[in-house]
């Protein structure tokens, strides 16, 4: 297990609001093993980052470990508390979030990709991170995949919509498939004017 103090500076014009860099050729072939937690100035940030009211007790775990000959997996869980305001009520809601995520991290070879060039792709292959040095930024990563867990349109479970005057759409308010136009009608009309 590894704490905050082992972590690596990535020198780069961005600068992560979660940042924990690590040298992935630094360790065996078992991998290594990383438990981390962001600090309250670090969630402050991602806040401000995310556009939310608070990013709470964000705790991550990791492991890096050799794959094939210039790869390694990065396979890390995390866990967090976000407090977002209602998009009805503007209360504050408060979400537990846990996610999980895996990427084939590529290290840098002799060959150049062409920024033109296509690359194959397979949706049920892992993702690929391809870096540019033997750095990571594991804490980047998490920030990035806590964004995507975030709900977009927070709601308080009573919010009934009269509070700002809008109005929810129920399932019953919703027309029946049989009772649908059909969008191509208008098409169809189109075809015999040309």
């Amino acid at each position: 297990m590894t704490n905050d103090g082992d972590f690596s500076e990535i020198g780069s014009e961005f600068q992560s609001e979660f940042s924990r860099a690590v040298d992935v050729t630094s360790f065996g072939a078992k991998g290594r093993f990383f438990k981390f937690q962001a600090t309250e100035a670090e969630s402050r940030a991602l806040a401000g980052r995310y556009l939310v009211l608070s990013v709470n007790d964000l705790d991550v775990e990791c492991k890096i470990t050799p794959a094939r000959k210039g790869s390694y997996k990065l396979v890390a869980t995390f866990r967090a508390i976000v407090v977002q305001s209602c998009g009805i009520t503007l209360d504050p809601i408060e979400e537990n979030i846990a996610g999980e995520f895996t990427l084939t991290l590529m290290l840098p070879s002799g060959q150049k990709i062409k920024e033109n060039s296509e690359i194959d792709f397979n949706p049920d292959e892992e993702d690929i991170e391809f870096l540019e040095s033997n750095l990571i930024d594991v804490g980047e990563l998490v920030a990035q995949h806590l964004s995507l867990e975030i709900n977009p349109y927070p709601r308080r479970i009573d919010a009934i919509g009269d509070e700002l005057g809008q109005k929810i759409v129920q399932e019953e308010d919703v027309i029946l498939e049989g009772e649908k136009k059909n969008p191509f009608e208008v098409l169809k009309s189109l075809k015999h004017k040309t």
